[in-house]
């Protein structure tokens, strides 16, 4: 049976032989990636399977030893669905993991040093297990190493996220064709709407939809309400696809009905700063020419006052997106990474505090040797 992400398993092996060259340089006795089931992206990385939360929580841990093979660490319900999904042949219930490394302890005769990535998100139940079998420096943290081997995608990773943008476009238009023809719609029902279309094309849920009208979008994010969509009323539809484990996240504003001049105006210079971003921007730039030219655009039409506020922050204008939907590196002002080929970037531009609401315009771009893409069409299609 093929891996969740269908990719042959090579792809997975050879990440194991990177982790495992790592390991060996900083004179490691081990690597122990963890993730959970929310944010599975660290271990699903390797593992070629992602957890589901039914009757138990979903962590994952991976053990990747300097040589020699890989260790799967599951809930065990989840350890019975991933022994027919991953490639990895030795999974055991994670809460087995204390004897394992306690084991690993004794034959090493001494304190284990341990790489850990996913630090932020062990428990504290898992790490006291670990603590005492842990070297006097506890463990050292890999997780920079592990997002940049993460931040390049492979060409079979992008064809993914291009399905996947694929099928965020065909929830937005889907939904724009419900907002405007369903005069009693609320904005529950277009969630539905949406991820309906995600879900009949094959994928699944990256993170929740945010789907917001009226005064609601004047909130960077929102839980679909009751609340029925009047004409004049601005819609935010973000929408984020799980496509065989590689994350969407696509957003758009859209009026229901006709618009005021100002607000169609507004709505369309927003969605040009995204595309003239994306077509300006090549390899080597730093990152924050992102947030400079979101930043350029706003001023140009007078509405930076209505940009900056809500450009602060270590996502103001978006993030890296791979197997999880939000990734690091995160995209701001400050951040001084260089674009490069491989690299795969949300791009939000959010304008909020106008007196008919807010607004959002997201889209997936892809670096290339030569320039970069937009892996969203509906950038191109907005009226």
């Amino acid at each position: 049976m093929p891996g969740f992400t269908g990719m042959d398993n090579s792809v997975f092996i050879d990440r194991v032989l990177r982790m495992q060259k790592i390991i060996r340089e900083k004179e490691l006795d081990c690597a122990y990636i963890f993730s959970d089931e929310y944010r599975p992206g660290f271990t699903t990385y390797f593992s070629n399977y992602r957890p589901i939360n039914m009757i138990e929580e979903s962590p994952q841990g991976v053990y990747i030893p300097p040589e020699g093979d890989v260790v799967l660490f599951l809930g065990a319900i989840n350890a019975q669905a991933a022994r027919r999904v991953s490639w990895i042949k030795d999974i055991r219930s994670i809460e087995t993991m204390y004897d394992f490394f306690d084991d690993l302890r004794n034959r090493l005769g001494r304190t284990i040093r341990l790489g850990i990535s996913g630090q932020d998100l062990l428990p504290v139940k898992y790490y006291r297990r670990l603590q005492k079998l842990l070297s006097n420096m506890d463990y050292v943290d890999i997780d920079a190493e592990l997002m940049a081997m993460r931040q390049i995608k492979i060409p079979d990773e992008i064809a993914l996220l291009e399905k996947s943008a694929e099928i965020g476009d065909e929830a937005l238009f889907q939904t724009i064709e419900r907002l405007q023809s369903d005069d009693s719609a609320t904005e529950i029902d277009l969630c539905a709407t949406a991820e309906y279309a995600v879900k009949s094309n094959g994928a699944d849920l990256a993170c929740a939809t945010v789907l917001s009208s009226g005064s609601n979008t004047e909130a960077p994010t929102w839980r679909p309400s009751h609340k029925i969509i009047k004409p004049g009323e601005a819609v935010i539809m973000d929408v984020a696809p799980l496509y065989k484990g590689y994350s969407g996240d696509t957003a758009v504003t859209v009026i229901k009905g006709k618009g005021t001049q100002e607000q169609e105006r507004i709505v369309l210079m927003a969605r040009d700063v995204v595309v003239d971003a994306i077509e300006r921007l090549k390899a080597g730039d730093p990152a924050h020419r992102i947030f400079d030219l979101f930043l350029a655009g706003a001023k140009a039409s007078n509405m930076d006052q209505y940009f900056t506020p809500y450009a602060k922050g270590f996502r103001a204008v978006g993030h890296s997106i791979g197997l999880d939907c939000v990734e690091r590196p995160n995209l701001d002002s400050d951040a001084t990474f260089l674009l490069e080929p491989g690299m795969t970037l949300a791009l939000k531009f959010d304008l909020h505090g106008m007196d008919w609401g807010g607004l959002r315009i997201e889209a997936v771009m892809a670096v290339g040797d030569t320039g970069c893409r937009s892996l969203n069409k509906f950038l191109y299609k907005m009226k």
